[in-house]
């Protein structure tokens, strides 16, 4: 195959690699094979006119490029919907601009995002995951807290953020929203790139992304599967992402005065988690807020354990034990040591989010065939929160009336209070809280967000009959 040296000067030109930067690309380096197979020579030279990240307008690309504005036009718009050039209106009189920008955040993804374009060259989505891997190799142990500019930066939900604390405003995420006045969802480009690589999750990749101000324009305009939205349905994205225990990012490449999107990032799809995931550098996704337990207040219900994307928390903690509380071991940090690959944790998805320490945890609960957070709900009824006990034990088990009248007590069996004196009578207790639904205004029915398809589209006949039997 003949060697193109316009995609080699293009690649380097783009690319973090350093090795890639200082000399000539092989044909079988990610950047040279991805450009080589999706730009013909017309739409890589044209490309070649930018500078990465700097801005110019339709008649600068006319005047280096000595084409015709006709052909200009039409290549413009090629390569602006494979993903190659972006553009804005950021500037004094509101101009349109083009912009090549860098591979990640970036091309790479806009190329993830046009949909047609994966199904006819899915070497896109290995050049995604190498790009967002291959660059960060090096620097990931030298990393600052906050990221220093490289890739995302994690903010907090604003509810959790109690108000004693002093926030700083650009730590919120209405902080963001209310700078833009337009706003579009669009699809997820790890979650595209993980299911086409066969290692998705099984999270839904549509309109979980948010594009703000001209990006927006952007995702919707050039065929990245963006479709515009209102500010009340970017908050009930949000939410709805924040139950199911996504992170909450944002680009960090243009200082702090500038973003164009918020992610809602899955821990076992998302680029921009694995990067600290992988190299076992927390700095690379950090916020600047950090979670602390209180032990008098924690129940042990295990909620946050299984949301948590990282395992930053761990069942087991609360044991009971003759020699007092469990120490436990903590993650050694690149502040600290030499790092280097043996330092990498290659299985991250598998042992990030191991639940518990070898230690175990409450025997109840691993006894229960629900798996109920037993010292949740008992350490709520006991403070009179019926209602909070009932919500916690129907968001593991939908019926438990009916389940507590044929229950085999087997978390009873395994009571540490039998130790002592007798077991809790843990089954009535929950019969008593499970009764709480007899009083209309004490019915509680979970929220259900597992069924993904319309409403429309379910088979009534049946669901029917599954419940009849």
């Amino acid at each position: 195959m003949t060697y193109r040296d316009n995609i080699d000067k293009l690649a380097r030109r783009i690319t973090d690699r350093i090795p890639a930067k200082v000399k000539k690309l092989s044909q079988t380096d990610p950047e040279y094979e991805c450009l080589n197979e999706i730009l013909n020579d017309e739409q890589c030279d044209l490309c070649l006119c930018f500078e990465v990240r700097k801005p110019l307008s339709f008649e600068e690309v006319v005047k280096r490029s000595g084409w015709p504005a006709g052909r200009v036009n039409r290549v413009l718009n090629e390569v602006c919907d494979i993903g190659m050039i972006e553009y804005n209106w950021e500037n004094e009189d509101h101009h349109k601009q083009f912009v090549l920008p860098q591979f990640v955040p970036g091309a790479a993804e806009f190329m993830v995002m046009n949909k047609d374009l994966v199904e006819e060259h899915p070497i896109v989505v290995d050049f995604f995951e190498k790009m967002t891997r291959l660059p960060l190799e090096k620097v990931t142990p030298m990393v600052p807290p906050g990221g220093a500019g490289i890739g995302m930066h994690v903010i907090p939900v604003e509810k959790a953020i109690h108000a004693n604390q002093q926030a700083v405003s650009v730590e919120k995420i209405s902080h963001w929203l209310n700078k833009y006045d337009k706003y579009a969802l669009s699809p997820c480009s790890c979650r595209r790139q993980q299911r086409v690589r066969g290692e998705g999750t099984g999270d839904v990749e549509a309109d979980v992304c948010i594009a703000v101000g001209d990006m927006a324009d952007y995702v919707v305009q050039a065929n990245k599967g963006g479709h515009y939205c209102t500010y009340e349905e970017v908050i009930e994205t949000l939410e709805r992402c924040e139950r199911k225990g996504y992170v909450h990012q944002i680009t960090n490449i243009d200082g702090e005065d500038k973003i164009f999107a918020i992610c809602n990032c899955a821990h076992g799809v998302c680029n921009a988690l694995r990067t600290s995931q992988l190299f076992n550098t927390p700095n690379m996704s950090a916020s600047a807020y950090r979670a602390h337990v209180d032990s008098e207040k924690c129940v042990a219900c295990g909620k946050c354990v299984e949301i948590c994307p990282v395992g930053a928390a761990k069942l087991g903690q609360k044991l009971c034990t003759k020699a007092g509380p469990v120490s436990y071991p903590k993650q050694e940090l690149c502040d600290d040591v030499k790092w280097g690959p043996e330092k990498w944790n290659w299985n991250f998805r598998d042992t990030a989010k191991v639940n518990c320490y070898e230690t175990g945890t409450s025997p109840c609960k691993s006894a229960c065939p629900a798996h109920l957070p037993v010292q949740g709900y008992i350490k709520m009824a006991k403070e009179g929160r019926y209602l909070d006990a009932l919500k916690l034990i129907k968001d593991f088990n939908p019926f438990p009336a009916v389940c507590g009248a044929i229950c085999n007590r087997r978390c009873e069996q395994q009571c540490t209070r039998g130790l002592i004196d007798e077991p809790l009578a843990i089954d009535e207790i929950k019969k008593f809280i499970a009764e709480q639904e007899l009083y209309e205004d004490k019915r509680y029915i979970p929220l259900c967000e597992n069924v993904e398809r319309k409403f429309s589209q379910i088979r009534w006949p049946l669901l029917v009959q599954v419940l009849l039997v």
